[in-house]
Protein backbone atom coordinates (compact mmCIF):
# COMPACT_ATOMS: atom_id res chain seq x y z
CA UNK A 1 0.00 0.00 0.00
CA UNK A 2 1.20 3.38 -0.84
CA UNK A 3 2.52 5.46 1.66
CA UNK A 4 0.00 8.50 0.33
CA UNK A 5 -2.76 5.75 0.67
CA UNK A 6 -1.49 5.16 4.36
CA UNK A 7 -1.92 8.44 5.56
CA UNK A 8 -5.40 9.04 3.84
CA UNK A 9 -6.76 6.15 5.69
CA UNK A 10 -4.61 7.01 9.05
CA UNK A 11 -6.91 10.42 8.79
CA UNK A 12 -10.06 9.07 8.47
CA UNK A 13 -9.66 6.97 11.20
CA UNK A 14 -8.69 9.19 13.20
CA UNK A 15 -11.34 11.73 12.05
CA UNK A 16 -14.16 8.77 12.83
CA UNK A 17 -12.60 8.77 16.57
CA UNK A 18 -12.81 12.17 16.77
CA UNK A 19 -16.40 12.26 16.20
CA UNK A 20 -17.10 8.89 18.13
CA UNK A 21 -15.52 11.38 21.21
CA UNK A 22 -17.83 13.80 20.88
CA UNK A 23 -21.46 11.87 20.11
CA UNK A 24 -23.95 13.67 18.01
CA UNK A 25 -27.37 14.19 19.86
CA UNK A 26 -30.50 16.49 20.23
CA UNK A 27 -30.06 19.44 22.07
CA UNK A 28 -32.31 20.66 25.39
CA UNK A 29 -35.60 22.27 24.30
CA UNK A 30 -35.70 25.72 24.29
CA UNK A 31 -37.18 27.22 28.00
CA UNK A 32 -35.83 23.57 29.76
CA UNK A 33 -35.43 23.50 33.38
CA UNK A 34 -31.85 22.46 32.14
CA UNK A 35 -30.94 25.81 31.05
CA UNK A 36 -31.02 27.82 34.67
CA UNK A 37 -29.14 25.06 36.35
CA UNK A 38 -26.25 25.23 33.75
CA UNK A 39 -26.20 29.07 34.08
CA UNK A 40 -25.88 28.74 37.41
CA UNK A 41 -23.40 26.05 37.20
CA UNK A 42 -21.55 28.10 34.69
CA UNK A 43 -21.05 31.61 37.11
CA UNK A 44 -20.46 29.25 40.00
CA UNK A 45 -17.52 27.51 38.69
CA UNK A 46 -15.52 30.81 38.33
CA UNK A 47 -15.07 30.22 34.58
CA UNK A 48 -17.17 30.22 31.40
CA UNK A 49 -17.87 26.98 29.36
CA UNK A 50 -15.59 25.96 26.84
CA UNK A 51 -17.08 25.94 23.22
CA UNK A 52 -16.66 22.19 22.93
CA UNK A 53 -19.07 22.44 26.65
CA UNK A 54 -22.03 24.48 25.69
CA UNK A 55 -22.34 27.80 24.62
CA UNK A 56 -25.01 29.73 26.77
CA UNK A 57 -24.97 32.97 24.26
CA UNK A 58 -26.48 31.03 21.61
CA UNK A 59 -28.25 28.69 23.67
CA UNK A 60 -26.48 25.25 22.13
CA UNK A 61 -26.97 23.24 24.59
CA UNK A 62 -26.37 19.36 23.51
CA UNK A 63 -27.61 16.19 25.46
CA UNK A 64 -23.86 14.28 25.04
CA UNK A 65 -22.37 17.45 25.99
CA UNK A 66 -23.89 18.39 28.90
CA UNK A 67 -23.85 14.91 30.25
CA UNK A 68 -20.12 15.50 29.99
CA UNK A 69 -19.91 18.55 31.38
CA UNK A 70 -21.61 17.22 34.30
CA UNK A 71 -20.10 14.21 34.61
CA UNK A 72 -17.03 15.85 35.14
CA UNK A 73 -17.90 18.95 36.93
CA UNK A 74 -15.23 19.68 39.60
CA UNK A 75 -17.47 19.95 42.96
CA UNK A 76 -14.55 19.81 45.19
CA UNK A 77 -14.29 23.40 44.23
CA UNK A 78 -17.40 24.69 43.60
CA UNK A 79 -19.36 25.20 47.14
CA UNK A 80 -22.81 23.87 45.95
CA UNK A 81 -26.39 23.34 48.17
CA UNK A 82 -28.05 20.35 48.32
CA UNK A 83 -30.42 21.69 45.89
CA UNK A 84 -27.18 22.18 43.60
CA UNK A 85 -26.43 18.11 43.79
CA UNK A 86 -30.19 17.47 43.75
CA UNK A 87 -30.50 19.59 40.06
CA UNK A 88 -26.71 17.71 39.26
CA UNK A 89 -28.60 14.64 39.38
CA UNK A 90 -31.54 15.86 37.61
CA UNK A 91 -29.12 16.54 34.38
CA UNK A 92 -27.57 13.35 34.53
CA UNK A 93 -31.01 12.19 34.69
CA UNK A 94 -32.19 14.24 32.08
CA UNK A 95 -29.26 12.70 29.52
CA UNK A 96 -28.75 9.68 30.50
CA UNK A 97 -28.14 7.98 27.49
CA UNK A 98 -24.48 9.88 27.36
CA UNK A 99 -24.00 10.28 31.45
CA UNK A 100 -21.46 7.98 33.04
CA UNK A 101 -23.62 8.39 36.04
CA UNK A 102 -25.29 5.12 37.37
CA UNK A 103 -27.85 6.55 39.35
CA UNK A 104 -29.78 7.30 36.31
CA UNK A 105 -31.54 3.56 36.27
CA UNK A 106 -34.90 3.18 37.68
CA UNK A 107 -34.90 1.32 41.29
CA UNK A 108 -38.10 -0.05 40.54
CA UNK A 109 -38.68 -0.53 36.02
CA UNK A 110 -42.16 -1.36 35.23
CA UNK A 111 -43.58 -4.43 32.92
CA UNK A 112 -40.48 -6.65 33.20
CA UNK A 113 -37.63 -3.54 32.61
CA UNK A 114 -39.46 -2.63 29.73
CA UNK A 115 -40.67 1.28 30.69
CA UNK A 116 -38.93 3.31 33.13
CA UNK A 117 -35.92 1.93 33.13
CA UNK A 118 -34.33 4.90 33.26
CA UNK A 119 -35.94 7.73 35.75
CA UNK A 120 -36.16 10.00 32.78
CA UNK A 121 -37.38 8.05 29.80
CA UNK A 122 -40.81 6.54 29.43
CA UNK A 123 -39.36 4.05 26.89
CA UNK A 124 -35.40 3.67 26.00
CA UNK A 125 -33.19 1.87 24.02
CA UNK A 126 -29.43 2.05 24.35
CA UNK A 127 -26.46 0.47 22.80
CA UNK A 128 -23.48 0.71 21.28
CA UNK A 129 -24.63 1.89 17.79
CA UNK A 130 -28.03 3.12 18.51
CA UNK A 131 -30.13 5.13 21.30
CA UNK A 132 -33.57 6.04 21.26
CA UNK A 133 -35.72 7.54 24.16
CA UNK A 134 -39.60 7.87 24.26
CA UNK A 135 -41.40 10.50 26.12
CA UNK A 136 -45.35 11.29 26.19
CA UNK A 137 -45.75 15.31 26.31
CA UNK A 138 -48.78 16.28 28.44
CA UNK A 139 -50.14 19.79 29.41
CA UNK A 140 -53.07 20.80 31.45
CA UNK A 141 -53.59 24.02 33.35
CA UNK A 142 -57.08 25.40 33.99
CA UNK A 143 -57.84 28.94 35.39
CA UNK A 144 -60.11 31.63 35.38
CA UNK A 145 -59.82 34.99 33.76
CA UNK A 146 -61.56 37.97 35.87
CA UNK A 147 -61.49 40.30 32.86
CA UNK A 148 -63.22 37.77 30.37
CA UNK A 149 -65.14 36.58 33.44
CA UNK A 150 -64.86 32.46 32.14
CA UNK A 151 -62.81 30.23 31.97
CA UNK A 152 -59.30 29.73 30.65
CA UNK A 153 -57.40 26.20 29.70
CA UNK A 154 -54.35 24.53 28.29
CA UNK A 155 -54.96 21.18 26.65
CA UNK A 156 -51.75 19.59 25.07
CA UNK A 157 -51.19 15.70 24.74
CA UNK A 158 -48.37 14.86 22.13
CA UNK A 159 -45.33 12.91 22.10
CA UNK A 160 -41.60 13.50 22.31
CA UNK A 161 -39.06 10.89 20.21
CA UNK A 162 -35.09 11.22 20.53
CA UNK A 163 -32.11 9.14 19.79
CA UNK A 164 -28.85 8.96 17.93
CA UNK A 165 -26.79 6.74 15.26
CA UNK A 166 -23.40 5.58 15.38
CA UNK A 167 -22.39 8.73 17.72
CA UNK A 168 -22.98 10.57 14.49
CA UNK A 169 -26.74 11.30 13.10
CA UNK A 170 -29.11 12.77 15.85
CA UNK A 171 -32.67 12.94 15.45
CA UNK A 172 -35.71 15.02 17.62
CA UNK A 173 -39.25 15.59 17.30
CA UNK A 174 -42.04 16.29 19.37
CA UNK A 175 -45.88 16.28 17.83
CA UNK A 176 -48.92 17.28 19.95
CA UNK A 177 -52.06 18.70 19.60
CA UNK A 178 -53.52 21.87 21.51
CA UNK A 179 -56.20 22.94 22.42
CA UNK A 180 -56.46 26.67 24.52
CA UNK A 181 -58.73 28.70 26.12
CA UNK A 182 -56.69 32.11 25.72
CA UNK A 183 -56.34 34.84 28.79
CA UNK A 184 -57.74 38.30 27.86
CA UNK A 185 -54.07 39.79 26.12
CA UNK A 186 -53.62 36.67 24.06
CA UNK A 187 -57.62 36.83 22.68
CA UNK A 188 -56.78 40.36 21.95
CA UNK A 189 -53.75 39.53 19.99
CA UNK A 190 -55.70 36.66 18.03
CA UNK A 191 -58.49 39.50 17.44
CA UNK A 192 -56.02 41.61 16.14
CA UNK A 193 -53.72 39.21 14.56
CA UNK A 194 -55.80 36.17 13.58
CA UNK A 195 -52.86 34.60 15.07
CA UNK A 196 -51.93 33.00 18.60
CA UNK A 197 -48.32 33.16 19.67
CA UNK A 198 -46.15 29.59 18.79
CA UNK A 199 -48.69 28.43 16.83
CA UNK A 200 -49.66 28.32 12.87
CA UNK A 201 -52.95 27.09 11.36
CA UNK A 202 -56.08 27.51 13.98
CA UNK A 203 -58.95 25.34 13.75
CA UNK A 204 -61.81 27.55 15.26
CA UNK A 205 -65.01 25.47 15.08
CA UNK A 206 -65.36 25.72 18.61
CA UNK A 207 -64.72 29.70 18.98
CA UNK A 208 -67.65 30.49 19.66
CA UNK A 209 -69.09 27.77 21.27
CA UNK A 210 -66.85 27.61 23.99
CA UNK A 211 -64.11 30.41 23.37
CA UNK A 212 -61.39 27.76 22.63
CA UNK A 213 -58.67 27.50 19.79
CA UNK A 214 -57.18 23.93 18.49
CA UNK A 215 -53.76 23.52 16.62
CA UNK A 216 -51.63 21.51 15.82
CA UNK A 217 -47.57 22.03 16.95
CA UNK A 218 -44.74 19.74 15.47
CA UNK A 219 -41.24 20.37 15.35
CA UNK A 220 -38.74 18.10 14.49
CA UNK A 221 -34.65 17.95 13.07
CA UNK A 222 -31.87 16.20 12.47
CA UNK A 223 -28.47 16.17 13.21
CA UNK A 224 -24.93 15.75 11.89
CA UNK A 225 -21.55 15.75 13.73
CA UNK A 226 -19.73 16.30 10.77
CA UNK A 227 -16.14 16.99 12.42
CA UNK A 228 -15.57 17.00 16.31
CA UNK A 229 -15.42 20.79 15.68
CA UNK A 230 -18.64 20.72 13.28
CA UNK A 231 -22.08 19.80 14.00
CA UNK A 232 -25.30 20.27 11.75
CA UNK A 233 -29.07 20.42 12.61
CA UNK A 234 -31.57 20.71 9.68
CA UNK A 235 -35.45 20.83 10.36
CA UNK A 236 -38.58 22.67 11.67
CA UNK A 237 -38.39 24.58 15.07
CA UNK A 238 -37.20 27.59 17.15
CA UNK A 239 -33.84 29.09 17.90
CA UNK A 240 -32.63 31.68 20.30
CA UNK A 241 -29.56 33.81 20.31
CA UNK A 242 -28.10 36.00 23.56
CA UNK A 243 -28.32 35.87 27.20
CA UNK A 244 -31.27 37.59 28.69
CA UNK A 245 -34.74 36.56 29.39
CA UNK A 246 -35.29 39.10 26.23
CA UNK A 247 -32.85 39.15 23.08
CA UNK A 248 -33.21 41.46 19.99
CA UNK A 249 -31.20 38.98 17.78
CA UNK A 250 -33.26 35.87 17.39
CA UNK A 251 -36.23 34.72 19.84
CA UNK A 252 -38.37 31.81 20.35
CA UNK A 253 -41.78 33.77 20.38
CA UNK A 254 -43.15 33.24 17.11
CA UNK A 255 -44.06 29.75 15.56
CA UNK A 256 -41.53 27.60 14.76
CA UNK A 257 -39.66 27.53 11.02
CA UNK A 258 -37.43 25.67 8.58
CA UNK A 259 -33.75 26.17 9.42
CA UNK A 260 -30.34 24.73 9.05
CA UNK A 261 -27.92 25.11 11.63
CA UNK A 262 -24.33 24.66 11.69
CA UNK A 263 -22.38 25.28 15.55
CA UNK A 264 -18.55 25.82 14.83
CA UNK A 265 -16.70 24.94 17.92
CA UNK A 266 -13.03 25.95 18.01
CA UNK A 267 -10.42 27.40 20.64
CA UNK A 268 -12.31 29.50 22.37
CA UNK A 269 -14.73 30.83 19.58
CA UNK A 270 -18.63 29.58 18.99
CA UNK A 271 -19.41 30.10 15.54
CA UNK A 272 -23.09 29.80 14.49
CA UNK A 273 -25.13 30.13 10.77
CA UNK A 274 -28.24 29.84 10.52
CA UNK A 275 -30.47 29.84 7.56
CA UNK A 276 -34.06 29.65 7.45
CA UNK A 277 -37.27 30.49 5.77
CA UNK A 278 -39.89 31.90 7.36
CA UNK A 279 -44.03 32.60 6.42
CA UNK A 280 -46.12 35.91 5.70
CA UNK A 281 -49.67 34.81 6.95
CA UNK A 282 -51.99 37.17 5.39
CA UNK A 283 -55.35 36.24 6.37
CA UNK A 284 -57.07 33.05 8.52
CA UNK A 285 -57.54 30.64 6.90
CA UNK A 286 -55.93 31.77 3.26
CA UNK A 287 -56.47 29.54 0.19
CA UNK A 288 -53.43 29.69 -1.26
CA UNK A 289 -49.51 29.07 0.32
CA UNK A 290 -48.44 32.22 2.17
CA UNK A 291 -45.50 34.07 0.59
CA UNK A 292 -42.20 33.11 1.74
CA UNK A 293 -39.34 34.85 2.89
CA UNK A 294 -35.60 34.49 3.91
CA UNK A 295 -32.87 34.76 5.87
CA UNK A 296 -29.39 34.04 6.74
CA UNK A 297 -28.03 34.96 10.53
CA UNK A 298 -24.09 34.15 11.36
CA UNK A 299 -23.60 35.02 15.28
CA UNK A 300 -19.83 34.49 16.51
CA UNK A 301 -18.51 34.78 20.14
CA UNK A 302 -15.10 34.28 21.34
CA UNK A 303 -14.08 33.36 25.20
CA UNK A 304 -11.86 36.41 25.53
CA UNK A 305 -10.94 35.16 29.06
CA UNK A 306 -12.21 33.05 31.67
CA UNK A 307 -15.14 35.37 32.53
CA UNK A 308 -15.87 37.36 29.63
CA UNK A 309 -17.33 36.82 26.12
CA UNK A 310 -18.05 38.70 23.22
CA UNK A 311 -20.35 38.31 20.25
CA UNK A 312 -21.46 39.95 16.92
CA UNK A 313 -24.52 38.99 14.89
CA UNK A 314 -25.43 40.23 11.77
CA UNK A 315 -28.86 38.56 9.81
CA UNK A 316 -30.19 39.37 6.04
CA UNK A 317 -33.99 38.89 5.72
CA UNK A 318 -34.79 39.09 2.46
CA UNK A 319 -37.04 37.62 -0.44
CA UNK A 320 -36.60 36.64 -3.98
CA UNK A 321 -39.80 37.12 -5.57
CA UNK A 322 -38.59 37.35 -9.57
CA UNK A 323 -42.22 38.46 -10.49
CA UNK A 324 -44.02 35.16 -7.82
CA UNK A 325 -44.63 35.76 -4.63
CA UNK A 326 -42.83 31.97 -3.57
CA UNK A 327 -39.58 32.88 -4.86
CA UNK A 328 -36.37 30.97 -3.41
CA UNK A 329 -33.42 31.29 -1.40
CA UNK A 330 -30.86 33.51 -2.63
CA UNK A 331 -27.57 31.54 -2.95
CA UNK A 332 -25.51 34.34 -2.32
CA UNK A 333 -26.01 34.43 1.37
CA UNK A 334 -24.90 30.67 1.59
CA UNK A 335 -21.31 31.26 2.18
CA UNK A 336 -20.79 31.19 5.81
CA UNK A 337 -18.21 33.04 7.22
CA UNK A 338 -18.21 35.96 4.49
CA UNK A 339 -20.09 39.35 6.17
CA UNK A 340 -23.39 39.70 4.72
CA UNK A 341 -23.42 43.30 4.50
CA UNK A 342 -20.94 43.73 1.87
CA UNK A 343 -22.94 40.77 -0.39
CA UNK A 344 -26.01 42.98 0.09
CA UNK A 345 -24.74 46.15 -1.34
CA UNK A 346 -23.11 44.16 -4.00
CA UNK A 347 -26.15 43.06 -5.45
CA UNK A 348 -27.95 46.59 -5.05
CA UNK A 349 -30.29 44.67 -3.04
CA UNK A 350 -33.62 46.08 -0.64
CA UNK A 351 -32.69 43.03 1.78
CA UNK A 352 -32.71 44.11 5.54
CA UNK A 353 -29.60 44.15 7.43
CA UNK A 354 -29.66 43.62 11.03
CA UNK A 355 -26.39 44.02 12.76
CA UNK A 356 -25.19 43.64 16.58
CA UNK A 357 -22.92 43.21 19.35
CA UNK A 358 -22.97 41.46 22.84
CA UNK A 359 -21.08 40.92 25.93
CA UNK A 360 -21.47 38.48 28.99
CA UNK A 361 -18.99 38.58 31.73
CA UNK A 362 -19.72 36.63 35.03
CA UNK A 363 -17.82 37.52 38.09
CA UNK A 364 -17.34 37.18 41.67
CA UNK A 365 -19.05 33.58 41.21
CA UNK A 366 -22.41 35.21 42.11
CA UNK A 367 -22.71 37.53 39.26
CA UNK A 368 -23.59 37.74 35.32
CA UNK A 369 -23.29 41.22 33.36
CA UNK A 370 -24.33 41.14 29.84
CA UNK A 371 -25.63 43.11 27.52
CA UNK A 372 -27.02 43.95 23.60
CA UNK A 373 -26.94 46.40 20.80
CA UNK A 374 -28.38 45.94 17.61
CA UNK A 375 -28.20 48.45 14.58
CA UNK A 376 -31.64 48.14 12.49
CA UNK A 377 -30.61 51.60 10.27
CA UNK A 378 -28.87 54.26 11.60
CA UNK A 379 -26.92 57.67 9.75
CA UNK A 380 -24.08 58.78 11.90
CA UNK A 381 -24.82 62.34 11.21
CA UNK A 382 -28.70 62.04 12.56
CA UNK A 383 -27.46 60.48 15.82
CA UNK A 384 -25.03 62.89 16.72
CA UNK A 385 -27.64 65.78 15.53
CA UNK A 386 -30.25 63.83 18.03
CA UNK A 387 -33.23 65.40 16.34
CA UNK A 388 -34.94 62.00 16.81
CA UNK A 389 -34.88 61.10 12.58
CA UNK A 390 -36.86 58.15 11.86
CA UNK A 391 -34.31 55.88 10.62
CA UNK A 392 -32.08 56.03 13.24
CA UNK A 393 -33.39 52.70 14.42
CA UNK A 394 -31.16 50.48 17.54
CA UNK A 395 -31.95 48.49 19.94
CA UNK A 396 -30.19 48.25 23.52
CA UNK A 397 -30.18 46.00 26.49
CA UNK A 398 -28.35 45.46 29.95
CA UNK A 399 -28.89 42.86 32.49
CA UNK A 400 -27.51 41.34 35.63
CA UNK A 401 -27.90 37.94 36.91
CA UNK A 402 -27.20 36.97 40.68
CA UNK A 403 -27.01 33.62 41.93
CA UNK A 404 -27.06 33.16 45.64
CA UNK A 405 -28.12 36.32 46.62
CA UNK A 406 -27.44 37.91 49.90
CA UNK A 407 -25.76 34.55 50.77
CA UNK A 408 -29.68 32.36 50.33
CA UNK A 409 -28.73 29.32 48.72
CA UNK A 410 -30.47 28.96 45.33
CA UNK A 411 -32.29 32.68 45.65
CA UNK A 412 -31.69 34.05 42.04
CA UNK A 413 -31.93 37.74 40.78
CA UNK A 414 -31.91 38.57 37.48
CA UNK A 415 -32.57 42.69 36.45
CA UNK A 416 -32.96 44.00 32.71
CA UNK A 417 -33.50 46.57 30.70
CA UNK A 418 -34.81 46.89 26.93
CA UNK A 419 -35.34 49.52 24.29
CA UNK A 420 -36.39 49.70 20.94
CA UNK A 421 -36.06 52.57 19.07
CA UNK A 422 -39.19 53.15 16.88
CA UNK A 423 -39.65 51.37 13.46
CA UNK A 424 -36.92 49.02 14.80
CA UNK A 425 -36.83 45.78 12.21
CA UNK A 426 -38.89 47.21 9.72
CA UNK A 427 -38.73 47.68 6.36
CA UNK A 428 -40.48 49.25 3.28
CA UNK A 429 -41.53 45.87 2.32
CA UNK A 430 -43.58 43.41 5.05
CA UNK A 431 -41.26 40.91 3.45
CA UNK A 432 -38.46 42.07 4.64
CA UNK A 433 -39.15 42.58 8.22
CA UNK A 434 -38.41 40.71 11.33
CA UNK A 435 -41.44 38.47 11.17
CA UNK A 436 -42.35 35.44 10.89
CA UNK A 437 -46.24 34.29 10.62
CA UNK A 438 -47.44 37.38 12.12
CA UNK A 439 -44.95 37.05 15.02
CA UNK A 440 -42.32 38.92 15.73
CA UNK A 441 -39.19 36.97 15.33
CA UNK A 442 -37.06 39.16 18.41
CA UNK A 443 -38.74 40.78 21.05
CA UNK A 444 -42.56 40.70 21.48
CA UNK A 445 -43.51 43.77 21.68
CA UNK A 446 -41.77 44.95 18.16
CA UNK A 447 -40.47 48.03 18.59
CA UNK A 448 -40.80 51.66 20.23
CA UNK A 449 -40.52 50.64 23.63
CA UNK A 450 -38.60 50.46 27.02
CA UNK A 451 -38.88 47.35 29.77
CA UNK A 452 -37.62 46.78 32.91
CA UNK A 453 -37.89 43.31 33.54
CA UNK A 454 -36.99 41.57 37.11
CA UNK A 455 -37.05 37.73 37.89
CA UNK A 456 -36.74 36.52 41.19
CA UNK A 457 -36.40 32.42 41.20
CA UNK A 458 -35.88 30.35 44.70
CA UNK A 459 -35.23 26.66 45.17
CA UNK A 460 -35.93 26.36 48.85
CA UNK A 461 -36.41 22.53 48.78
CA UNK A 462 -35.13 19.97 46.08
CA UNK A 463 -38.30 19.70 43.87
CA UNK A 464 -40.05 22.58 44.66
CA UNK A 465 -39.31 25.83 42.18
CA UNK A 466 -40.97 29.10 43.13
CA UNK A 467 -40.37 32.07 40.53
CA UNK A 468 -41.79 36.07 40.57
CA UNK A 469 -41.81 37.45 36.90
CA UNK A 470 -42.58 41.54 36.98
CA UNK A 471 -42.42 43.67 33.87
CA UNK A 472 -43.42 47.10 33.56
CA UNK A 473 -43.26 48.30 29.99
CA UNK A 474 -43.86 51.77 27.70
CA UNK A 475 -44.61 51.47 24.12
CA UNK A 476 -46.81 53.82 21.59
CA UNK A 477 -49.95 51.73 19.94
CA UNK A 478 -50.97 53.11 17.14
CA UNK A 479 -54.13 55.34 16.57
CA UNK A 480 -57.04 53.33 16.51
CA UNK A 481 -59.09 53.76 13.34
CA UNK A 482 -56.71 54.91 11.06
CA UNK A 483 -55.29 52.33 8.08
CA UNK A 484 -52.52 54.09 7.65
CA UNK A 485 -51.06 54.88 11.53
CA UNK A 486 -47.51 53.62 11.89
CA UNK A 487 -46.00 55.07 14.87
CA UNK A 488 -43.15 52.73 14.94
CA UNK A 489 -44.29 49.68 17.23
CA UNK A 490 -45.39 47.42 14.63
CA UNK A 491 -42.60 46.40 12.86
CA UNK A 492 -44.66 44.00 10.14
CA UNK A 493 -46.02 47.44 8.49
CA UNK A 494 -43.76 49.62 5.88
CA UNK A 495 -41.77 52.01 7.20
CA UNK A 496 -42.75 54.42 4.14
CA UNK A 497 -45.55 55.62 6.08
CA UNK A 498 -44.25 57.49 9.36
CA UNK A 499 -46.00 60.47 10.41
CA UNK A 500 -43.31 62.26 10.57
CA UNK A 501 -39.26 62.68 10.00
CA UNK A 502 -37.76 64.06 13.04
CA UNK A 503 -39.06 64.12 16.77
CA UNK A 504 -39.72 60.54 16.91
CA UNK A 505 -38.96 59.44 20.38
CA UNK A 506 -39.84 56.07 22.23
CA UNK A 507 -42.85 55.48 23.33
CA UNK A 508 -44.70 58.31 20.43
CA UNK A 509 -48.07 57.72 19.32
CA UNK A 510 -50.59 56.21 22.34
CA UNK A 511 -48.32 56.28 24.95
CA UNK A 512 -49.22 52.86 27.37
CA UNK A 513 -47.99 51.52 30.43
CA UNK A 514 -47.93 47.58 30.70
CA UNK A 515 -47.40 46.37 34.20
CA UNK A 516 -47.91 42.40 34.58
CA UNK A 517 -46.67 40.43 37.50
CA UNK A 518 -46.98 36.82 37.98
CA UNK A 519 -46.29 34.26 40.45
CA UNK A 520 -45.86 30.49 39.91
CA UNK A 521 -44.50 27.26 41.87
CA UNK A 522 -43.98 23.71 40.20
CA UNK A 523 -43.35 21.16 42.48
CA UNK A 524 -41.43 17.71 40.69
CA UNK A 525 -43.19 14.32 41.47
CA UNK A 526 -41.19 12.88 39.30
CA UNK A 527 -38.59 13.90 36.53
CA UNK A 528 -39.98 15.80 34.64
CA UNK A 529 -43.58 15.69 35.67
CA UNK A 530 -44.87 19.28 37.78
CA UNK A 531 -47.72 20.22 39.66
CA UNK A 532 -48.22 24.31 38.69
CA UNK A 533 -49.33 27.31 40.31
CA UNK A 534 -49.62 30.66 38.64
CA UNK A 535 -51.28 33.68 39.76
CA UNK A 536 -51.11 36.60 37.02
CA UNK A 537 -51.93 40.49 37.32
CA UNK A 538 -51.95 42.30 34.35
CA UNK A 539 -52.84 45.68 33.24
CA UNK A 540 -52.62 48.00 30.31
CA UNK A 541 -53.13 51.60 30.43
CA UNK A 542 -53.15 54.41 27.83
CA UNK A 543 -52.51 58.31 28.17
CA UNK A 544 -55.74 58.44 25.47
CA UNK A 545 -57.59 56.12 23.64
CA UNK A 546 -58.49 54.72 27.22
CA UNK A 547 -61.81 52.42 26.28
CA UNK A 548 -59.28 50.72 23.56
CA UNK A 549 -55.76 50.20 24.85
CA UNK A 550 -56.49 50.09 28.78
CA UNK A 551 -57.04 46.31 30.23
CA UNK A 552 -56.78 44.81 33.81
CA UNK A 553 -57.10 41.38 34.66
CA UNK A 554 -55.84 38.94 37.38
CA UNK A 555 -55.73 34.83 35.92
CA UNK A 556 -55.46 32.04 38.24
CA UNK A 557 -54.55 28.42 37.08
CA UNK A 558 -53.76 25.16 38.50
CA UNK A 559 -52.41 22.48 36.03
CA UNK A 560 -49.77 19.63 35.67
CA UNK A 561 -47.00 19.82 33.43
CA UNK A 562 -45.17 16.39 31.62
CA UNK A 563 -41.92 16.77 29.92
CA UNK A 564 -42.69 20.10 28.09
CA UNK A 565 -41.29 23.36 28.93
CA UNK A 566 -43.30 25.95 30.73
CA UNK A 567 -45.90 28.04 28.39
CA UNK A 568 -45.67 31.79 29.14
CA UNK A 569 -47.03 34.81 27.77
CA UNK A 570 -45.04 37.44 28.67
CA UNK A 571 -46.22 40.37 26.67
Amino acid sequence: MQIRTKIVLALILFEFHSIALHAQSAFIPIGSESVHMLERLEIKSGRLAEPLEFNASSQSYKRSSIASYVDSFDVSHTSLSKQDYFNLDYLQNDNFEFSKSENTKSIKPLFGNTIYKHKSAFFDVTSTDFNLVVNPVAYLDYGYDTKLQHNVSLNNRGIEIRGSIKNVLGFYTQVSDEVIGPNIWVTNYYQRDSVIPGAGLLKMENWQSNRTIDYFLASGYITLQASKYIDIQFGHGKNFLGNGFRTFYMSDFSVDHLFLRINTKVWKIHYTNIFGEVLDYVYPHEPTLPARHYYATTYANINFTKKFNLGLFQTIIFQRDSGYANGGFDPQYLNPIILYKPIENNLNSPDKALLGSDFKYNFAKHFSLYGQCVISEFIISEVIANKGFWANKQAYQLGLKYIDAFTVNNLDLQFEFNQANPYMYSSFSKLDTWVNYRQDMAHPLGANFMEFISVVRYQPMNRLFLKGTFIIALYGEDTPGISNSNWGKNIGLSYLVHPQDYGNYVGQGITTHLYKFDIAASYMLKHNLFLTFQLTYRKTSSVSFSDFYDSETVVGSVGIRWNIAERRYDF
